[in-house]
């Protein structure tokens, strides 16, 4: 039999084995679930727990050794230590809320991890060809985002042989009891295999002081965006934000638990949040994903990190819940629910109920995020997002949003979404919508979030493209020069009407066509075969700028795209090669300028 079955077969019975003897001595049905088992690096386990955990050292003992452990959420080690020595429910649910993990519950839960370890060993004496024994050891609370995967703690780096289970008692949903054994010594993979993982983390060299001065120039800022720095290449910034992401994603969701049940006990009643839909946006997408009028919750970041972030919930459901607080008449809420009237009673009472989800998100990521970042509820105002002039940073700043959203329940009521979006700059998440080399070779926008930042503007632009103006002049196309609306060289993506125009006079002074468009005019429908290169052409460098980069670069043909705007900087120029910049041009711009980028550019597709 091969290592990897006959471990996977152990395993189960270990689940059967650990559920009985677990239950007898609890005096209490604990359920166990069906065994996931795969082997990972560390670094992709921790991963998976989220929040604060309970960790268990296992050592392998006998003509096996090596390290493992035993991991539990602390609320669940709680509920499990305080069944143990009988505290009564109404404390236990409690101590387990306060998350107050005593001498006596560690003590007591350490009994039932020692009993976990010996169904593990009684297991493995009866199915395991070696003589091996699984002893536990001592046992800490750690915060799995937080730990260091290149150190030894709380176990070496490497590959390793994980069973995630789920657990249930006496009715109660809990959650995951993890088991993780060193996959080197159950013989499931290669030594030199898992020593290759520490290699792999090893420290890039030091750049020298003439590597790290600023470039001088544009061009010199595009070869050291796409090149030595770590930050500009949009390939290896973008695995980096998608790894931050899962962690991001993790502390979302238990924000959004934490939300329901803090809330839901300070009005009650019962209050659910589902599970958040994550995505990253430009102002306008994110504008467009709001509906109709909402009650607006202004968020200061403080700690390890500075801006705004925005709460969003529908005028209906603030009246709902701000009323449900002040214990309006039922006839009354729902009367003024519906006709979304908001009195300044009602309105009092959901900013106090903004304040309190305002420190669930600090709590859980000054606690859980390697950044201490906190979250102070400002101000509320109802806001119409259709209204919003999404090109300025009226109402809240045109930049990249990361923006969560879950289905609220009130009751049995249905609430509408409750919104949160979050700076992308303040969660390092900007680089989910860098480009990343898919299997053919050819570079293309990667998706963020639950479906993909990219999928959803690309979504977003086949809709406007669909439901947008038929002729030209309506969708802001200037075919100019003698150009056709479909048969050109370029395309200018502008908004600065006399710094298009005279990259238009130029190109047609070299002999180009070229078109002209809006920013809100549709990439899909105009980048037709006959298109070789692409302008986007900034009055001032913006997000609603790089928003469309996205857009252009996420439409899938590998044309050149370069930047024009004044007054760029290092960080601007590695922000633009992110989006999809391959060139920088500095406006205003003269011919010169403009023959050589084109020409440059126009080259490296005939290479």
């Amino acid at each position: 039999m091969k290592a990897r079955e006959r471990i996977d077969k152990i395993m189960i019975s270990c689940r059967e084995k650990m559920q009985e003897e677990v239950s007898a001595l609890l005096g209490k049905n604990l359920r166990l679930g069906d065994v996931q088992a795969d082997v990972k690096t560390k670094e992709e386990f921790f991963e998976e727990p989220s929040g604060k955990t309970v960790l268990a050292h296992m050592q392998l003992q006998g003509d096996v050794e090596g390290t493992g452990a035993i991991l539990v959420s602390l609320k669940d080690a709680i509920r499990i230590g305080g069944s143990l020595i009988m505290l009564p429910d109404a404390e236990l649910q409690s101590v387990i809320a306060d998350e107050n993990y005593t001498e006596e519950l560690e003590d007591s839960y350490g009994e039932i991890a020692n009993i976990i370890c010996g169904s593990i060993t009684s297991t493995l004496d009866e199915q395991y060809p070696k003589n091996l024994r699984v002893v536990r050891t001592e046992q800490e609370v750690i915060q799995p985002v937080k730990v260091d995967i290149a150190s030894d703690q709380p176990f070496p780096d490497g590959h390793y042989y994980s069973c995630s289970i789920p657990m249930e008692m006496d009715n109660t949903k809990m959650g995951q009891l993890y088991l993780v054994f060193p996959a080197v010594s159950l013989g499931l993979i290669e030594e030199n295999a898992s020593a290759a993982v520490k290699e792999s983390r090893a420290e890039a060299p030091e750049t020298t002081p003439q590597q790290r001065r600023a470039p001088d120039s544009p061009q010199e800022q595009i070869s050291a965006a796409s090149g030595e720095h770590i930050a500009a290449d949009p390939v290896k910034a973008r695995k980096e934000a998608v790894k931050r992401q899962k962690n991001i994603s993790r502390l979302l969701k238990e924000c959004f638990d934490k939300i329901g049940e803090e809330v839901g006990a300070l009005i009650g009643n019962k209050l659910t949040v589902g599970k958040p839909e994550e995505n990253l946006f430009t102002k306008e997408d994110l504008l467009d994903q709001l509906g109709g009028k909402q009650m607006m919750a202004r968020m200061d970041v403080r700690g390890e990190g500075s801006g705004e972030a925005f709460m969003f919930a529908k005028v209906s459901a603030a009246a709902y819940l701000g009323g449900s607080l002040i214990m309006l008449p039922e006839s009354e809420l729902k009367e003024t629910a519906a006709n979304e009237e908001l009195g300044e009673d009602a309105q009092d009472a959901y900013e106090e109920i903004t304040n309190i989800i305002a420190g669930v998100f600090t709590a859980v990521f000054e606690e859980q995020h390697k950044k201490k970042i906190g979250f102070v509820k400002t101000a509320a105002e109802i806001v119409i997002p259709i209204k919003v002039d999404s090109e300025s940073d009226e109402t809240l700043p045109n930049q990249m949003y990361y923006l969560a959203s879950g289905g609220m329940e009130f009751e049995g009521q249905d609430l509408g979404l409750l919104h949160v979006a979050f700076p992308a700059s303040v969660l390092e998440l900007e680089a989910l919508a860098a480009k990343e080399s898919s299997p053919d070779g050819t570079d293309n926008v990667s998706p963020a979030g639950q479906d993909g930042a990219a999928a959803e503007v690309a979504e977003h632009e086949r809709t406007q493209g669909k439901a947008g103006p038929q002729n030209l002049e309506q969708a802001g196309v200037h075919p100019e020069g003698g150009s056709t609306a479909d048969a050109v060289d370029i395309l200018i993506f502008s908004d600065n009407d006399a710094e298009s125009t005279n990259v238009g006079e130029a190109l047609q002074q070299l002999g180009y066509t070229y078109k002209t468009l809006h920013f809100k005019s549709s990439v899909n429908d105009n980048l037709t075969g006959s298109v070789r290169l692409v302008f986007l052409i900034m009055k001032e460098i913006s997000e609603q700028g790089f928003g469309v980069a996205i857009k252009i670069s996420s439409a899938g043909r590998p044309l050149p795209l370069i930047a024009a705007g004044p007054a760029w900087t290092r960080t601007l120029v590695i922000k633009a090669v992110k989006y999809g910049a391959d060139d920088i041009l500095i406006t205003p711009s003269a011919l010169e300028d403009i023959r050589e980028k084109v020409e440059m550019n126009l080259s490296k597709i005939a290479a």
